[in-house]
């Protein structure tokens, strides 16, 4: 029995000896940032209990992950709550060794009125950097998703001439490229803190508006030219840009704006006039029948792009964004026979906006 009481004795002892180390050793930390908020839990959806501004000092009850369990002194009284560990900088105590112990028989006498000097807090510096509250170190990918109006519209006038009945007949094309919209996705990699490439490819439909004007001379008399026009329907373009960029983060708390930048590859495909036919029609000829044929043409170019995008993250996983961006290349399309050839220009300016999800 006496043995019992003296092991639970010694066993009360070692337990009283490891509080009094860890209370000697207790953790305080220091808020760095203007106001930090402490939560109800250790969840950057937990509820907010309290702000507190820099500089001030608590007491760490727990470590847990990247939050801190601190002691809390509001209106009702004693609390606990949770901090980011972000948002604070721990501290040690560090005590001024006292004055060294003058030779036998010297009297030194301290500065009358001088207290003895108390422990100072000074920072602790952190084993391994913390990413800021509600971003997370782990995320290096994103993927983003976004449509866009365009503003770019071009206009072509094209001609050629034939040798009809002795004479010249002319025939002209008049092209006016309409602007389009896009459907846009990228896949971004992080390849630091702030910067990565990303691989991305955007959708455009546009609309071709397109005149043909015709002057035929008149197979029997001489400069009697019969002129007319037609319209073209069902004429368009669509590209797909392909691009590989270069991006920088700008931060500033939830907003980050973004600038990037890099090589494109376009292929495109064009709905387009490739012949242009004619018929005489009624004695005595003072008129004729214009008809044209349209063929889907395929041209591929390299070209550029530049963007900027400013987006807020809700969170560290989902965020929103809008955006501007520059394409340029120039495909040509060649219908071949009389028909000239059509330069267009591609891509173009456009902005719009859209979502971003981090992973």
């Amino acid at each position: 029995m006496k043995h019992k009481k003296a092991i639970l004795i010694i066993l009360l002892l070692a337990v009283f000896a490891a509080s009094a180390a860890f209370a000697s050793d207790a953790i305080k930390v220091k808020v760095k940032v203007q106001l930090a908020n402490v939560r109800k839990i250790p969840d950057l959806k937990g509820a907010v209990i309290q702000q507190l501004p820099m500089g001030t000092v608590l007491n760490v009850l727990e470590k847990t992950g990247d939050w801190y369990q601190v002691a809390l002194t509001i209106s009702g009284g004693p609390a606990e709550g949770y901090i980011h560990t972000s948002v604070v900088e721990e501290m040690v105590e560090v005590a001024i060794p006292a004055p060294a112990k003058p030779p036998a028989g010297q009297q030194v006498t301290p500065p009358a009125g001088r207290p003895a000097a108390p422990p100072v807090l000074v920072p602790q510096r952190p084993a391994a950097r913390t990413a800021p509250e509600g971003k997370s170190a782990s995320k290096k990918f994103f993927l983003s998703a976004g449509y866009q109006m365009g503003f770019a519209s071009e206009s072509q006038s094209l001609g050629y001439n034939l040798s009809i009945y002795q004479e010249t007949a002319d025939f002209g094309l008049d092209y006016n490229l309409k602007k389009g919209n896009t459907i846009d996705a990228a896949l971004g990699l992080f390849l630091g803190q702030a910067w990565g490439v990303k691989f991305g490819g955007g959708m455009t439909s546009r609309d071709f508006e397109e005149t043909t004007s015709v002057s035929i001379p008149h197979p029997l008399w001489m400069n009697s030219p019969r002129k007319g026009t037609i319209t073209g329907a069902g004429l368009n373009i669509s590209e797909i840009d392909l691009y590989l960029n270069l991006f920088y983060l700008f931060r500033f708390g939830a907003l980050a704006l973004e600038l990037s930048g890099g090589p494109s590859y376009v292929l495109s495909t064009a709905m387009i006039v490739s012949n242009i036919t004619f018929a005489e029609t009624g004695y005595p000829y003072m008129t004729n029948t214009i008809s044209q044929s349209q063929t889907e043409f395929k041209a591929n170019a390299f070209g550029f792009n530049a963007g900027v995008s400013l987006g807020y993250d809700f969170g560290s996983s989902f965020g929103i964004f809008i955006d501007a961006r520059y394409v340029m290349a120039k495909a040509t399309y060649q219908p071949g026979g009389d028909i000239p050839d059509l330069t267009a220009t591609l891509g173009g300016f456009r902005a719009g906006g859209g979502l971003k999800v981090m992973f």
